[in-house]
């Protein structure tokens, strides 16, 4: 009895409990890339994993543009085995079988895998066997495989959801957050692809109100929320999707992706207080090719000034009553509790100086909602920041 079935579907893994956000990510940029496509919801793979039918112009879309999403995979195989011996006739023979071609012009390979401690066996030896199934299967076609670790044509991503291994292609080759304009890093940056999170949770709009990250760091929010009002691609050059080298996707792809909001023109202000930490950021947002739209200031948030803030957003032409706080503070590593809680409060201060603005944050410290003041959030959701439980608060100030 077989255990393993041949599947075709767009998989989007990102950070437990961010499913709406990433799906409603992809249909905004669906939506602006295509008038002839329709996105059909997609199923739910537990808190992190959204798996649409595959469609590879939506497979193209998605890996060079997706910024809420982790991995970006190409479905092509779920066994249900639960050892390696069928797991490895089974594999072996849907490979055998199969004629879609994703194989064709690749000489090498690599294979990782994420969540199989539930398997029977241990990681290594699931990676021995699906590399041995695969490349023996595609023996059987007179197509000749080599192990690449480090610079493979493709990378296979072999995950558990539920009971189920699932056997993909990794269309980016690498986590979808390693972007490339980080060339520098402050200290403890959120990645990427949590920080668009953060954008698409607190519902910025950038075309009727400006941003600003009072604590900046270096620059991450403020980079990924200027890169999602002009929908930037993911990659920065060298930088660029394995899926270029799939003779199969290759057509739907671009070696030089344009923006798919060119005409957007956000106005976003990042502050830090560290001038060291600003020097990173203004290199990242460089490197990034935001500079234009961000402007940076290096003082204590309680110096900045909500009225000029306000008067500049004015002059660009957006609404001044309205507008986005949104900040990754400190949560207590480097700061004694009562130096927080202080910290804490004097941020409510400032903020409620924004008479009809949003302030958003992310948030490990439970003392946090106490300290800031404002009532209780108007949106409360829990998010993974790396190992640590955080929450993702929103307030209408």
């Amino acid at each position: 009895m077989s255990h393993t079935a041949m599947i075709d579907s767009l998989r989007l893994i990102g950070i437990p409990g961010t499913n709406k956000v990433m799906m409603g990510e992809f249909s905004r940029l669906v939506r602006r890339a295509f008038d002839d496509v329709r996105v059909v919801p997609p199923k739910k793979d537990g808190q992190g994993a959204l798996s649409y039918p595959f469609d590879p112009r939506l497979a193209a879309l998605a890996v060079q543009y997706h910024r809420t999403s982790s991995r970006v995979l190409w479905g092509l195989y779920e066994s249900s085995a639960a050892r390696l011996e069928p797991l490895y006739d089974d594999l072996y023979g849907a490979v055998e079988a199969d004629e879609r071609g994703w194989f064709d012009g690749i000489k090498t390979l690599s294979v990782a895998v994420a969540n199989v401690e539930r398997f029977a066996a241990g990681g290594r030896q699931v990676v021995g066997t699906v590399k041995n199934a695969i490349i023996e299967g595609l023996a059987t076609k007179g197509i000749t495989l080599e192990i690449d670790p480090d610079d493979p044509d493709i990378r296979i991503d072999v995950r558990m959801h539920g009971e189920r291994l699932v056997v993909s292609l990794d269309l980016a080759g690498r986590p979808m957050n390693q972007r490339g304009y980080r060339t520098e890093r402050g200290i403890a940056p959120l990645r990427e692809n949590l920080a668009a999170v953060l954008v698409m949770l607190a519902r910025y709009d950038s075309r009727k109100e400006p941003l600003v990250d009072m604590m900046a760091g270096s620059g991450t929010i403020a980079i990924e929320a200027a890169l999602m009002a002009r929908g930037e691609p993911v990659w920065v050059p060298p930088r660029k999707p394995l899926a270029l080298r799939l003779p199969i996707l290759a057509p739907h792809l671009s070696f030089n992706p344009k923006p798919l909001f060119a005409d957007a023109n956000p106005m976003i202000v990042a502050n830090e207080i560290d001038p060291r930490v600003v020097k990173i950021a203004m290199s990242n947002m460089v490197n990034a090719g935001v500079n234009d739209v961000t402007e940076n200031f290096s003082f204590d948030f309680r110096q900045l000034d909500p009225v000029e803030i306000m008067e500049r957003a004015e002059k660009r032409g957006l609404e001044p009553g309205r507008g986005l706080i949104l900040s990754n503070p400190p949560y207590g590593e480097r700061m004694k509790p009562d130096e927080l809680l202080d910290l804490y409060a004097e941020m409510g201060d400032w903020c409620r100086q924004f008479k009809g603005w949003r302030a958003a944050f992310l948030m490990a410290n439970p003392d946090f909602v106490t300290a800031f003041g404002s009532g209780r959030p108007r949106i409360k959701k829990p998010l993974k920041n790396g190992p640590l439980m955080s929450w993702f608060l929103q307030y209408e100030l």
